[in-house]
């Protein structure tokens, strides 16, 4: 993370660019859908859909808002306050994916309507994890990178 040259842009603030720039996207369109804007987005392996207005409009707007201050850290990402204004953004997103991961996990307990049991089985359980997943949840892998290096810069500097 340490980096004495005075260029403007790394190896870190490209890939905080990228992630910026698709966590404004997936907020934009998680906003779209909230709205009313369109019925549902589904495209390989993610899927914003719902009636649930406050998770598809006030979640995206996290998502965006999230975003947007990884966007403004991604100049010199190497520097300890922009890389604040990145990790805020990526705890913005990860606490969305977070809330979307608990929801699923909630959703596969019980079995469906259907079923004489009230729990669902060990193969249900397993199955409600399968995809599609929200953009949250996509972007995850690449936000405990961040999160990872935050902890790590940390310990190198304590």
């Amino acid at each position: 993370m340490k980096n004495s040259s005075n260029e403007k842009f790394s190896g870190l603030s490209i890939y905080v660019l990228v992630i910026g720039i698709v966590a404004f996207a997936f907020g934009c369109a998680d906003i779209l859908v909230g709205a009313g804007f369109s019925p549902g987005i589904e495209f390989g392996i993610m899927e914003i859909a719902g009636d649930d207005f406050f998770r598809w409009a006030w979640g995206g707007l996290v998502v965006l808002m999230g975003g947007v201050i990884m966007l403004l850290g991604a100049v010199k990402s190497y520097d300890i306050r922009q890389f604040a204004k990145v990790t805020l953004g990526a705890l913005m997103v990860l606490m969305i994916a977070a809330t979307d991961l608990f929801a699923r996990f909630c959703e596969s307990i019980p079995a469906g309507e259907d079923s004489p049991e009230f729990f669902n089985s060990l193969g249900g359980f397993i199955g409600g994890f399968a995809p599609p997943y929200s953009p949250a949840i996509l972007l995850l892998p690449f936000i405990l990178v961040l999160v990872y290096l935050a902890v790590r810069y940390d310990k190198e500097n304590q």
